[in-house]
């Protein structure tokens, strides 16, 4: 994620090159700098990619059951037992009501840390996970940090909705939800916004659209259906089933919005 200023705005690049292979990341591309947190969900296929390209990695409670569970199973090994030491998480965070007991005692005595938050009751543990990495990162490593959350999306409905939620309450931080099917983002009203497309892994299927409060203006560049000073709210108008039509494309608005994208079928 970059910043830069063009017409009093900052502007704020965002790329989905973390989905790509390795050896097929752009050569000028950054290093990856981004945080992977792992949510009791089914994982999505492309996840031993994320996980070995990540600076760091934390379970939310159950998510560290999903981790023991099925990463040997998505790297199609023969032998479980060769391949579970490989994927020890950094931290387990969260109110630890439903990380099995043996899967605690087994990552604990692999070295990771065990933060247990049960005495918070009052914020999810993707909340917890949050908060816990923007304390942990130093200040000149904000600017370009980016959190991918697999598990967000999908199963119950207020568990999803928490998971959007998020997004708004550290509109701060560069969040991606994942599932296998799509991304979401936030794109917050202080930035002017680029996104850049990895056409390979994304798309075309795109949407756009406010939570929380209506956009009086919305200006679009690279759809098939731009917008140009909308008004979008729930119970009207929203952008959905858009085809990204171009390999940038551009969004301004006097409004937060969030930003969907479908993806390929990627492995």
């Amino acid at each position: 994620m970059l910043w830069r200023t063009i017409r009093s705005m900052e502007v704020m690049a965002h790329s989905s090159n973390f989905l790509l292979p390795k050896l097929h990341q752009p050569a000028k591309a950054p290093a990856n700098n981004y945080t992977l947190v792992v949510l009791n969900q089914q994982l999505p296929r492309f996840m031993p990619r994320l996980w070995a390209q990540a600076k760091m990695r934390i379970c939310a409670d159950g998510g560290a059951n999903r981790i023991f569970d099925e990463m040997s199973q998505m790297t199609n090994d023969l032998d479980r037992n060769s391949y579970i030491h490989m994927y020890i998480p950094e931290i387990i965070e969260g109110d630890m009501d439903s990380i099995r007991p043996e899967v605690k005692r087994y990552y604990s005595s692999q070295g990771s840390k065990i933060s247990d938050k049960s005495h918070n009751q009052e914020t999810t543990d993707l909340h917890k996970c949050i908060s816990s990495i923007r304390h942990r990162t130093p200040n000149h490593e904000k600017p370009n940090l980016c959190v991918l959350v697999t598990g967000a999306l999908g199963g119950r409905f207020d568990h999803e909705a928490a998971n959007i939620n998020v997004l708004y309450a550290f509109s701060d931080m560069r969040i991606v939800l994942l599932s296998d099917d799509c991304l979401i983002q936030l794109l917050p009203k202080t930035h002017h916004h680029e996104i850049y497309i990895e056409s390979s892994v994304e798309g075309p299927h795109c949407g756009i659209f406010p939570i929380g409060a209506p956009s009086t203006s919305t200006t679009t560049t690279g759809l098939k259906w731009n917008l140009s000073d909308a008004e979008m709210r729930f119970g009207s108008m929203i952008s959905t089933s858009n085809i990204v039509d171009s390999d940038k494309v551009t969004v301004q608005s006097d409004a937060d919005l969030l930003w969907t994208f479908s993806l390929r079928n990627l492995t």
